[in-house]
């Protein structure tokens, strides 16, 4: 996927995180209608997002969260929400990444979501991502890929992993919205993103993985010390 950039400007004063969430407010606000549904991801900069989209008063249909903790941060900010179970389409799906590159494949769940995640990603006309640059990388693998997986299945997927080169570790108390454990694998080799997300997604027992390849983003926020540089599709 070929990416163009563009820069906004924006005040210096503000953190990383509110600086990609609030240009990716104004890129939905622009084009939001009353009918719009938009799906919010996990984590720190998502919540900024939720509370700049209160602030807006912007009008539209309602939110669909892709975790519990989102969840509490809607109520939390009096948004509407629809449950996931229910969601049939998604208009704008606003979540952060691990890893990112700039043709638009990314690495994520290190809020232990992503299987909900990629479930909202897949099903919005238009995936947006927001980060900090340190985030844009020129290869994938610095950040542990996060994999999903059955408990019961936790050593076979174990081996599994470990035959593709793979060096998986139990995420220490956690257990996803799903009832399910996190896995971290470090030592895979991520050259070709989509045939490793598809072949993880084959071995018995693995609910998910953190590679969004398949799906990847339309539009993704940077945010550094001068502003915000956007890559976005053509």
């Amino acid at each position: 996927m070929s990416m163009a950039k563009r820069f906004i400007e924006m005040d210096s004063s503000d953190c990383l995180r509110t600086k990609a969430a609030k240009a990716a407010l104004d890129q939905v606000l622009s084009v939001l209608k009353p009918s719009s549904v938009i799906g919010i991801g996990t984590g720190a900069t998502v919540e900024i997002f939720i509370q700049l989209l209160k602030q807006s008063g912007a009008e539209f249909s309602h939110c669909v969260s892709s975790s519990e903790r989102s969840s509490k941060a809607l109520a939390a900010a009096g948004l509407a929400e629809q449950p996931i179970s229910s969601c049939e389409r998604i208009d704008f799906y606003v979540d952060g990444i691990d890893e990112g590159l700039s043709s638009g494949e990314t690495i994520k769940g290190g809020g232990a979501a992503l299987a909900r995640e990629k479930v909202l990603a897949t099903l919005a006309m238009s995936f947006i991502t927001i980060a900090d640059s340190d985030r844009l990388k020129l290869s994938l693998g610095a950040f542990p890929l996060p994999i999903e997986v059955l408990p019961a299945a936790e050593l076979a997927v174990t081996r599994a992993l470990q035959s593709l080169g793979g060096i998986p570790v139990r995420r220490e108390g956690c257990i996803t919205d799903n009832g399910n454990i996190i896995l971290d694998c470090a030592g895979l080799d991520l050259s070709e993103p989509q045939l490793l997300e598809t072949a993880l997604n084959s071995i018995p027992g693995v609910v998910e993985n953190g590679i969004f390849s398949c799906r990847k983003a339309d539009c993704m926020a940077f945010s550094d010390d001068d502003g915000v540089h956007w890559l976005a599709s053509n």
